[in-house]
Parts: structure tokens; sequence; C-alpha cells
């Protein structure tokens, strides 16, 4: 299976979160069963840039990026997000494109809007919650 891990479900790896032990449990679990967890190179800068305001070691941000294959965005995914339908931030819609482009099993995110495009678009989505 592949899953597509969001920003807002990464970021609960990095920074202790209501959410954060039941999203590395099955990020984990996944990991473990053979899925396959992929994101967009974009996943890399917005998890740098966070991990800078709040103070958080690159080191502690490059071990959870070390358990995600990150893609290149393709000039296709960023057309697509610019032309996708509903008010979806930039981030949040190239996300989407690229997830919908590696055809994921499954998109795992926090982001509200996110979920409800990606569930409109056909995509199985997942928040885990405990």
């Amino acid at each position: 299976m592949i899953i597509y891990v969001d920003t807002s479900a990464a970021l609960k790896l990095v920074i202790e979160e209501a959410e954060s032990a039941v999203v590395a449990e099955y990020l984990s679990a996944g990991a473990r069963r053979g899925d396959h967890l992929v994101a967009s190179m974009l996943l890399y800068t917005e998890l740098h840039c966070a991990g800078k305001r709040r103070g958080l070691s690159a080191g502690l941000i490059n071990t959870v990026l070390d358990g995600v294959n990150l893609v290149d965005v393709a000039r296709s995914d960023l057309m697509y997000a610019a032309a996708m339908p509903g008010k979806l931030r930039s981030a949040g819609a190239i996300h989407l494109a690229t997830a919908i482009r590696l055809q994921t099993d499954l998109l795992v995110a926090y982001d509200v809007e996110l979920v409800t495009a990606a569930t409109e678009a056909g995509l199985n989505t997942l928040t885990p919650a405990q």
C-alpha cells in the first residue's frame, strides 16, 4: 500500500501533540507491514522550516524524513494544483496533486481542508485519532 504523508501528519512526529503517539504508531505499523510512506519533496522544506521556527534540531527532522520516500514535485503537479477546485493553500494543493499522480492508496493528514479536498478527489484519507 502507498501511504502519502502530509506535513500536518509528519509535524506530529517531531512536535508533541495530542495525536503524536497514534500517528507515529500508525505510520510505524504501516512501515513494518511493508507499506510505502511517500510525500513530495515539499515535505522536506516544510518540516525543516517548521523545525527552525520551533528550535528543533535538523537531525530530528532528518530522522523523520528518512522514513519517507520523498519524490520530486513535477511541473504537472504544480499545474494541476493551480487548477484544482476549492480553496486549498498552495502547499496543500501541491501535496494533493502529487498524491493523485502517485496513485496513493491513502493520504494521512490533519489539515481538514486537505482531507476534504482529497476525499472529494476520490482518495482514501485517514486522520489518526486517539
